[in-house]
């Protein structure tokens, strides 16, 4: 591995983790026992966590596709297709046996299972965002073929067409006369492609190994915020929320710094492994959280420390489960 990569890979790990964990704690605590930190960190969750997972994606993507690599396509897609399928299927089992055998009424129908695998919804609603990568990884694998060289031109007629049908309040509109949950669905399709766009021509022109400018600029940023914040976010002094925001403002700002600093094998590998496993932790969390241990007194409170516990028995699991089939592509359940 080059050294660039190399500094991008744990640079975006670390980052990977934040988000992950801010994820995990915006689905497990209830909006209506929410207090204004958490609401500040939930609210700033829906705008930020997500879209920076679809640029990501997208970003590191952009080689796989523009060099039309067989062989990484395939592995980009059966990543995104075997959770996509399997783990809901895996839930919709569990649910329906543990119903059973408490003997409480069946509030999910055989339907609601093939809408999941359809549409993303509405079985198990963490699965929205694979359903969005899927879709698109599709639709751009479609148009690289189709276009050759000139797919840069659709691809940008694409965006210039959604941004479009969203500025002018047209999405909605659109599909007014489908049922509502095939209107969300196509509407999360439609709302996220500029986030996906935006990391695919960013990866074209390898913005993270360009110099530290833009990277220094977003850092000045996080920290006059976190100043501005200090003093009302102290004031309230809520459990660890004071503590959980100011580490996300100082590890999303370390996460852009490079890491060829870092020579020890042994530092590297650490972080490369307590950074891991974010995509069976994003999967699993909300399984865990209300229809595995919704009983248990650790995860069920609406706190910081519930998060935190969840977070952990995922990884932990994910990690075992990992050992275990990381020889097979049923690996990518857990990564």
């Amino acid at each position: 591995m080059e050294k660039s990569q190399k500094v991008i890979y744990l640079n975006i790990q670390i980052l990977r983790l934040i988000l992950c964990f801010n994820i995990v704690a915006m689905h497990s605590i209830e909006i209506k026992n929410m207090n204004k930190i958490l609401y500040f960190i939930c609210v700033t969750g829906r705008s930020f966590y997500v879209p920076t997972f679809f640029f990501m994606s997208f970003y590191f993507s952009y080689n796989i596709f523009s060099e039309r690599n067989m062989i990484k396509l395939k592995e980009r897609l059966l990543r995104l297709f075997i959770p996509y399928i399997i783990w809901p299927c895996i839930f919709f089992i569990k649910y329906v046996y543990t119903n059973k055998i408490n003997e409480k009424q069946e509030k999910i129908k055989y339907k609601d299972i093939l809408c999941q695998l359809l549409v993303g919804k509405p079985f198990h609603p963490v699965f929205w965002y694979l359903f969005v990568l899927l879709f698109w990884s599709i639709a751009f694998l479609i148009l690289i073929f189709a276009f050759k060289d000139k797919y840069h031109f659709m691809l940008i007629l694409l965006f210039l067409i959604v941004l479009s049908l969203n500025f002018f309040g047209y999405t909605e509109q659109l599909f007014a006369n489908y049922s509502r949950l095939l209107s969300i669905s196509i509407c999360d399709l439609f709302y996220k492609l500029f986030y996906i766009l935006s990391g695919f021509y960013l990866g074209s022109k390898a913005l993270l190994k360009k110099n530290l400018t833009i990277k220094l600029r977003i850092i000045f940023i996080s920290v006059i915020g976190y100043f501005l914040l200090k003093n009302k976010l102290i004031e309230r002094r809520y459990n660890y929320l004071v503590l959980q925001l100011g580490v996300n403002i100082i590890f999303i700002s370390f996460s852009l710094f490079p890491f060829d600093l870092i020579k020890n094998k042994i530092a590297i590998f650490m972080i490369k492994l307590i950074t891991s496993y974010t995509g069976g932790i994003y999967y699993l969390h909300w399984e865990i959280k209300y229809r595995t241990f919704n009983n248990c007194s650790f995860i069920k409170k609406n706190d910081f420390m519930s998060c935190v516990i969840n977070y952990l028995f995922c990884y932990i699991f994910c990690f075992f489960c990992f050992q275990i089939f990381k020889n097979i592509k049923l690996k990518y359940l857990f990564i």
